[in-house]
């Protein structure tokens, strides 16, 4: 695979909603009226555009979901726009929704490499509600990513802020930090990111240790009675502070390396352990969660849930949420088998 096509550029996310044909025949005007004013190509060509795969075949390919309503009324992408935005612009295609393709988008935003969404979303259906679009719309926010909600704001946008945001944060595209498995460059010239699940000992995978702030105490707790079972793993995962106080309180795991610490949870740490879970690299999460108290990022919460259930071929990831199940576990599974 070629190591950087296009060069430095600023990454776009891009992605609408399947349930609605508007939005998405919204977002292919908005590429023809960009395309078709020549002043602006010049412009287009500094972006690097990461599309959810749904979002992708449906507003550059023209294909629909089978599920989607009205599939009929889609408009297709003229050949010149498309073949522009492959060619010229150059495209990432990360896995569908079902596939948990906003949680690895997500994650580009808390790794600090998408600066911009373009986000096409009807308001009158429930599923840009759902935690990892809300997730997506709070970290946008807490890391200062411009967030264009319809073909108005990505117009504006693009006459009075792209040629600086052009300049803002670019990047090699596609960036091996991008945390995704890139395959070779399809027939149709984008670039597609699989999620594959490949199945590995104890001792060949990561395990995340979480814990909210309530829940610390016995985190750490637990980390020290079982600190010789958790050397066994490759990896140890943390988010922010459960990472130091873990680091402080085990200093075999500390010298040996293990611990890997993320940012925390409210930052994005959630996402970034969820992103791991989903390309592979942990088949087991500890997560000792307060179930007393309401927490400010519940949507990053719920999306590492999501990622341990997500319908993916191979998908056998172990979430133990009580302090119960996962002594049980360590004593049963681990222990008892070094």
């Amino acid at each position: 695979m070629e190591d950087n096509p296009g060069g430095l550029k600023t990454l776009i996310a891009v992605l609408a909603g399947y349930d609605s044909i508007k939005k998405n025949n919204d977002l292919v005007h908005v590429f023809y009226e960009l395309y078709d004013n020549g002043e602006y190509r010049e412009t287009l060509k500094e972006f690097h555009f990461l599309f959810t795969g749904g979002t992708f075949n449906r507003v550059v390919m023209g294909k629909a979901d089978p599920e989607a309503s009205q599939a009929e009324r889609l408009r297709t992408m003229r050949d010149d726009v498309r073949e522009f935005l492959l060619q010229e612009c150059g495209v990432t295609v990360l896995p569908d929704r079902k596939n948990c393709g906003v949680t690895i988008l997500a994650n580009t935003i808390v790794e600090r490499q998408c600066s911009v969404v373009w986000s096409f979303l009807s308001p009158l259906t429930t599923h840009w509600l759902s935690p990892e679009y809300r997730a997506l719309n709070r970290l946008s926010d807490l890391w200062d990513v411009k967030r264009l909600v319809n073909g108005g704001s990505v117009k504006d946008w693009f006459r009075n802020e792209a040629v600086r945001d052009a300049k803002r944060n670019p990047q090699k595209a596609p960036k091996s930090p991008l945390k995704l498995r890139l395959g070779s460059r399809e027939s149709d010239g984008a670039w597609p990111v699989a999620v594959r699940r490949d199945g590995n000992a104890y001792d060949e995978v990561s395990l995340p240790l979480i814990a909210h702030d309530e829940m610390k105490q016995r985190m750490i707790d637990f980390a020290i009675q079982y600190e010789d079972e958790l050397c066994s793993f490759n990896r140890v995962l943390t988010t922010g502070r459960t990472g130091e106080e873990v680091e402080n309180a085990c200093r075999t795991l500390r010298d040996k390396g293990t611990i890997r610490r993320y940012l925390t949870g409210p930052k994005g740490g959630d996402i970034e352990i969820a992103t791991e879970i989903l390309f592979d690299r942990c088949h087991i999460v500890v997560f000792f969660i307060d179930p007393l108290r309401p927490h400010a990022h519940i949507d990053d919460i719920m999306v590492v849930f999501a990622a341990c259930m997500a319908e993916i071929e191979g998908n056998d990831v172990r979430l133990l949420t009580n302090e119960l199940h996962a002594r049980e576990w360590m004593e049963e599974a681990v222990r008892r088998h070094r």
